[in-house]
């Protein structure tokens, strides 16, 4: 390769690498701070359609009333809703349980984590993770709720 033809290869090269390890170095410095903004937003989308599930309890004196079927129909319409055995994938699904005794809702943050919220017949909320890939509202329903990991 002739002086002037590595010349320009390098003042290629080297840019596109410099670029590609500031890259590497920006993802690892920014990842707590993108696994606590997906927490943020599944957490407070949870919050938001306990809200809702809570004016349907008032409305139908039941949480069973509060069915994916029903919350699609009133909730803020940025958010889904699907069975209880359907797994969220993203922040927006929530999978939903609604029984007479207590209301689960699950959605899978796009860190991966799924948080749950579920609200008892007595108005007590229990708050918890899933550990794995099932993110439904019935593997919710039955896990321990110690509460959402600090943010």
């Amino acid at each position: 390769m002739p002086r002037s033809s590595l010349g320009r290869f390098l003042l290629v090269v080297v840019p596109m690498f410099a670029v590609a390890i500031g890259l590497v170095v920006a993802y690892l410095v920014l990842r707590p701070t993108i696994r606590r903004n997906a927490a943020i937003l599944v957490t407070s989308k949870l919050e938001v359609v306990r809200g809702v599930v809570e004016e349907i309890r008032r409305a139908d004196g039941s949480l069973a009333a509060a069915t994916a079927e029903r919350l699609d129909a009133v909730a803020p319409e940025d958010l889904g809703f699907a069975p209880a055995d359907v797994a969220s994938t993203e922040p927006l699904v929530v999978s939903v349980l609604a029984t007479d005794g207590s209301w689960t809702g699950a959605a899978r943050a796009d860190s991966g984590a799924c948080y749950f919220l579920r609200v008892l017949r007595s108005g007590e909320v229990e708050r918890g993770t899933i550990p794995g890939s099932d993110c439904t509202a019935r593997a919710a329903s039955a896990a321990p709720a110690p509460g959402w990991p600090e943010l």
